[in-house]
């Protein structure tokens, strides 16, 4: 969010120091540096880079202050915290928790501009995954599908490809499986990922072929309440 870098999280520390009234700071392994040195933040900050064989922490310490008191992401292994605690002793962290959630909670237009792209490509995912056979192919086949059209749209990331037909719909986070989707069948997809960093979560049931007076009936009631919630928001309504 603040540099434009998406490292991979693994044993080898990548560390942004953010201290007041001084240069940021980007730690980041040799190996990823030219990714670092690439990133959309990088001619705003400061890059060490450190090799195998070097203690990462050493290089990280003379960066922070002997006894200060740092905010940590909740993302942060267990492992680069304790070895910044053995590096310095007497420093003290808390969560970054309170903080960065209100950092990205107000975009400037070139975000919401992203997140609209991301958001369109999902549905563009949808409209085609809706040409595709259904019945009589495999919950995976179907998720295979729309992995690649997430893709084809412009996401760099899928994440998730969520595919439940029939009995498996009721678990919201089923992962596609073995089972033959079959007519008659409703079908729960959840699927998103990230285009330019900026990420997509769409959620749709379909129906292989025509519903029943039942399931019409109950589709009509949620749409209606998803309606009447989409007119109550407005800014300052909780």
């Amino acid at each position: 969010h603040l540099t434009g870098y998406r490292p991979v999280s693994t044993e080898r520390l990548t560390l942004l120091v953010l201290r007041a009234g001084e240069e940021p700071v980007l730690v980041v392994p040799t190996l990823e540096a030219p990714d670092a040195a690439a990133a959309a933040g990088a001619p705003a900050l400061a890059l060490r880079d450190w090799t195998d064989g070097v203690d990462p922490y050493a290089v990280a310490s003379p960066l922070l202050a002997p006894q200060g008191r740092f905010a940590v992401s909740d993302n942060a292994w267990a492992m680069h915290l304790l070895g910044l605690q053995r590096a310095l002793p007497d420093t003290t962290y808390t969560a970054l928790t309170e903080a960065l959630p209100m950092l990205r909670a107000v975009k400037d237009a070139a975000e919401l501009e992203r997140l609209a792209a991301a958001g369109a490509a999902a549905d563009a995912t949808y409209e085609e995954i809706l040409k595709v056979q259904f019945s009589g192919r495999r919950e995976t086949d179907v998720a295979a599908d729309l992995a690649a059209l997430l893709r084809h749209f412009g996401h760099s990331q899928v994440d998730f490809t969520v595919v439940g037909s029939g009995p498996n719909g009721a678990n919201p986070h089923h992962e596609a499986g073995e089972r033959t989707i079959e007519r008659g069948d409703m079908v729960v997809l959840d699927f998103g990922g990230l285009k330019h960093g900026y990420g997509s979560d769409t959620s749709r049931t379909v129906h292989v072929g025509e519903p029943t007076a039942e399931e019409q009936r109950v589709h009509d009631i949620v749409r209606e309440a998803q309606q009447a919630g989409c007119a109550a928001v407005r800014p300052g309504v909780a």
